[in-house]
């Protein structure tokens, strides 16, 4: 428990500076730093880190793709890339056909893309209104890590002490209908005090709409819950107790991340094309 509790003020500290700071810059270079991690964990639990020169060039591409979505040069360019990075990949699938096999492609090289992908919606949602100062776009970036973490912890507080009907009990056996909920509901009043906090006390003419993000951020703890079961399904058919060590008492980068990666890109397209997020 002292582990767990050390990694998470580490990792507190760590992401209220790079908050602070507040540079598209240095949340694509974090993003891809843990991008990179993430596939190879992924890499790791399916059993395909023997194929070295497949496993490092999609770890390497991992770390450029939240650069290509988010630089306006290098995303001219994206499509190109894509089309090269798929051509290599097929090129070792031909070449090393005796010990690579096509779903060690296809699991390394859809990781790579996917997951540096989905962690770069929180750029996306960061930058989402080009107007935005520090204080709006810290907002939502901190909305979403919320709406994802909030969930994933009211739903454990309120499963160990209330849970009776099991969710999924053949995917993660101790999730609880009763723990869903309540990591719902839990998203539910933490994003009301973030948004009363932010309307009241902080500096800014911008004021966040609490009819949407409310509701919204109740749906997207609902959505984070598909990216731990599917992080469960991994597990359990590669039987895999966790992606990594990397923060001791808590996993790996997708052990961490799981619920985020449903989460970032779900709220990116719905404040994005549906929802002001502003009154």
């Amino acid at each position: 428990m002292l582990k767990r509790i050390v990694t998470a003020f580490v990792g507190i500290v760590v992401g209220v500076s790079i908050l602070f700071f507040d540079n598209k810059w240095l949340y694509m270079s974090v993003l891809s730093i843990f991008g990179a991690i993430g596939t190879w964990e992924i890499v790791h639990a399916v059993k395909c880190e023997n194929h070295k020169g497949l496993c490092w060039f999609c770890v390497f591409f991992s770390l450029i793709v939240p650069f290509l979505y988010n630089i306006p040069v290098l995303n001219r360019l994206s499509v190109p890339v894509y089309l090269v990075y798929v051509l290599i990949l097929l090129s070792i699938m031909l070449f090393c056909y005796k010990t690579v096999k096509f779903e060690n492609i296809a699991t390394c090289g859809s990781a790579a893309l996917v997951i540096p992908a989905s962690l770069s919606c929180i750029v996306y949602i960061r930058y989402l209104d080009p107007t935005w100062d520090f204080y709006p776009g810290v907002f939502m970036v901190v909305y979403l890590l919320f709406c994802a973490w909030f969930g994933d912890s009211g739903a454990y507080f309120v499963g160990t002490f209330l849970g009776k009907h099991k969710l999924c009990p053949e995917i993660s056996p101790k999730k609880t209908v009763e723990g869903l909920i309540g990591g719902i509901v839990t998203v539910g009043v933490v994003v009301a005090v973030q948004c009363l906090v932010y309307n009241l006390i902080l500096p800014t003419d911008i004021k966040m709409n609490y009819a949407v993000l409310i509701p919204v951020g109740m749906v997207a703890s609902g959505v984070g819950v598909l990216g731990d079961l599917s992080a469960s399904v991994i597990k359990r058919q590669y039987n895999v107790k966790d992606f990594g060590n990397l923060m001791p008492g808590h996993g790996g980068v997708l052990d961490r991340f799981d619920s985020v990666l449903f989460v970032a890109p779900f709220l990116y397209v719905v404040f994005k094309f549906l929802s002001p997020i502003m009154q």
